[in-house]
């Protein structure tokens, strides 16, 4: 209760500014950006394409786009709710490599507004965020992708599952190689803990950022293999 009350003078005395342009707002008290801001969220839309959701910039009979075409990832289905540009993208690099975990919050709200916006109502067994190797998570100090699913799990009712995948190969990070070479490296990284758990279950996985697909697509492999009978992919945005 006194560590509530003194958070409450500190944010009198010293208010909370924007986290992008450094204004001042009230709503900043309760997520990081301020309403000017919010407003410049881009925002995923459609048509979409029906793997992966990546905007679909020319129509094809198969609903895809030329990269679930030409390599159509495990996941059954995907959802991403902004578009991977500014300022997605320096709110992403602070979440993801600069501890801005307040950050969480915001997204929150992004996922509120698209789900709300679009008529989507998520419903599966669980929610596995897609993990990281415990010497990533030893530098980070945090999965960014476990936060979100802990916020999606808090908006959704739908139980958070962090003890099912796991990843027990040390790689390269998927950022610093080319398109191409993400699928060769990411190979075999992830492993199941307890397959019973994830047998007969629809999943969905939860990660930051959706660039080539491989990454999820190998974590839906494993869990597939494990018996999962749906899985699916919920991502913060998609390049």
């Amino acid at each position: 209760m006194f560590r509530k009350i003194a958070n409450g003078f500190i944010d009198l005395i010293f208010p909370l500014n924007c986290a992008l342009c450094g204004q001042f707002d009230p709503v900043t008290q309760r997520q990081p950006l301020c309403r000017a801001c919010l407003q410049s969220i881009p925002y995923a839309r459609p048509p979409f394409c029906l793997k992966c959701a990546r905007h679909l910039k020319t129509y094809n009979e198969q609903g895809l786009c030329p990269d679930c075409l030409l390599q159509p990832p495990a996941f059954d289905g995907a959802w991403a709710f902004t578009r991977y540009e500014p300022p997605m993208t320096n709110m992403i690099r602070a979440f993801k490599f600069h501890n801005k975990t307040a950050l969480r919050k915001t997204f929150a709200h992004i996922a509120r507004t698209f789900l709300t916006r679009y008529g989507l109502e998520l419903t599966a067994d669980m929610l596995i965020p897609v993990p990281i190797h415990p010497v990533r998570l030893r530098e980070r100090g945090y999965n960014q992708s476990a936060l979100l699913a802990q916020s999606l799990a808090g908006l959704t009712g739908i139980p958070l599952a962090t003890a099912i995948l796991k990843k027990h190969l040390l790689i390269p990070r998927q950022s610093e190689l080319r398109r191409k070479e993400r699928w060769t490296n990411i190979q075999g990284a992830f492993r199941i803990e307890n397959s019973s758990l994830a047998r007969n279950k629809h999943i969905i996985l939860v990660d930051d950022l959706l660039t080539t697909g491989a990454t999820a697509s190998e974590a839906a492999g494993a869990l597939k293999q494990a018996g999962a009978a749906k899985v699916e992919l919920i991502a913060l945005s998609a390049a």
